[in-house]
């Protein structure tokens, strides 16, 4: 526990700080690349069992339950967009470790591609692509891990190589049924800018998370605070109304403190409750997509997320819809099963 107490303080102390408003390049590396982290608020970095996706996240929950998994998901979202992830897991005993990776990709459909005068050319798409593997280590209670990714994107004549790594730590108490995690995300530089020297900055974050197994209740509930690099992560609309009060001053040029909302915009809340061994729902809520997606006079349920998985003989099916807007959300599907017990 001491090592994991450390490694949060050198964290915090990192001279690497995230980006935000759109001043950073593959955004979409924040993405849940799977059904069950999608119905989990989008985000979580320490459920510690078989499922591989959260490997992609938190390369320290990589363990030896993963050993054959193979996983492959599909979300639908609107306009015609789309995003994926295929994963599989592997325990190696030589060294006693697991390695996990996959292919996650994002389409972002067809474009009408037109001149200055608005005369139609054509038409072009735009994809990203990342290919990521890692491996997890555990000793104890803590364990730790490592992912590499390799990165590409493709937007119309445009396109771009990069590459970024992960590093988690995380502890697990199974006789409490609680875990803590800990991991730095995105840590790396674009290798070929979409604009000759031109280079972006990667959606660097660093992210601790805490979730607990009630012990009369079937019901895993977690909290995970993403970005806590940068306090300040709320999107300063410069199409605010200003207020003038009667002096005829302008009230908003007083900087107002929003410690609690500067907080929240930080925090995810994900409950998973279990009906037996064979069904799960879940719960979600991000509060940072509600108060950045939804419109003020109409809020709807922009921000949170639900979901349920079932396990039907070898296999596990998964669903997943996240509330974007009022506009319409996410449709998340994933499919799971061990090849080990496959093949037997």
């Amino acid at each position: 526990m001491r090592q994991l107490i450390i490694l949060v303080l050198c964290s915090c102390f990192t001279s690497v700080f995230g980006q935000f408003g759109g001043s950073y390049t593959y955004a979409y590396l924040n993405l849940p690349p799977s059904a069950r982290l999608s119905g989990l608020s989008g985000f979580n970095i320490t459920t510690f069992d078989q499922d591989v996706n959260f490997g992609f996240l938190n390369p320290a929950l990589l363990n030896e339950k993963m050993d054959g998994q193979l996983s492959a998901s599909h979300a639908f979202i609107p306009s015609g967009m789309s995003q994926g992830y295929v994963a599989i897991g592997k325990q190696a005993p030589k060294w006693n470790v697991t390695m996990g990776g996959g292919i996650l990709y994002r389409s972002y459909g067809a474009f009408e591609l037109t001149d200055e005068n608005g005369d139609r050319l054509g038409s072009f798409k735009a994809s990203e692509y990342a290919a990521n593997w890692g491996v997890g280590y555990g000793t104890g209670k803590l364990r730790y891990g490592a992912n590499m990714k390799l990165l590409y994107a493709n937007l119309e004549s445009y396109s771009s190589f990069g590459i970024a790594a992960d590093l988690g730590a995380a502890y697990i108490d199974t006789a409490h049924q609680i875990n803590i995690g800990l991991v730095m995300r995105n840590i790396g530089t674009q290798i070929k800018p979409f604009v000759d020297n031109n280079y972006e900055e990667l959606p660097f974050s660093i992210d601790i998370g805490i979730s607990k197994r009630l012990k009369h209740l079937p019901l895993q509930l977690s909290f995970t605070l993403h970005d806590i690099q940068t306090f300040d992560t709320r999107y300063d609309d410069p199409n605010a109304a200003q207020e003038v009060n009667i002096f005829g001053e302008d009230s908003t040029a007083k900087e107002k403190k929003y410690t609690v909302d500067k907080i929240a915009q930080h925090l995810n809340v994900a409950g998973e409750f279990y009906f037996g061994k064979n069904l799960m729902v879940r719960l979600g809520y991000d509060h940072m997509t509600r108060k950045e997606m939804s419109v003020e006079t109409r809020r709807g349920l922009t921000g949170f997320s639900m979901g349920f998985g079932m396990k039907i003989n070898k296999y596990s099916i998964d669903y997943g819809h996240e509330f974007y807007s009022l506009a319409g959300g996410s449709h998340h599907i994933t499919l799971a099963a061990n090849l080990n017990e496959l093949f037997k």
